[in-house]
């Protein structure tokens, strides 16, 4: 019997601007789960762009523990992720501490 292997995926990286929905804490209770609305997606270069089939949909980020920046529901934020996993699944990351406010335009 052969047994199917998975392919991880290929490197990439995506710079987002998004609305956290929900804020929760990581089953195993490190870190937590983002929900956020992707707005919009940019490249990264040498990367690529997971995200952009997100536009207008949720995803799940996984935010490290080690994030000392604060965050609360319904802010906009612009966050560098990275996706993780295979043809089964996984996840968005946050890369780092990469991740801002969205700046409210001028009056």
């Amino acid at each position: 019997m052969d047994s199917i292997q998975s392919v991880p995926s290929a490197p990439n990286e995506s710079i987002i601007q998004g609305t956290i929905l929900d804020i929760q804490r990581c089953p195993e209770g490190l870190g937590f789960v983002w929900q956020v609305k992707v707005i919009e997606s940019q490249d990264v270069i040498e990367y690529a762009n997971f995200a952009t089939r997100h536009i207008g949909k949720e995803i799940n980020i996984l935010i490290h523990p080690e994030l000392k920046k604060f965050f609360v529901v319904g802010d906009k934020i612009v966050a560098h992720i990275f996706f993780q996993g295979d043809e089964k699944g996984g996840a968005f990351f946050l890369i780092g501490d990469k991740i801002e406010m969205v700046k409210p335009d001028p009056i």
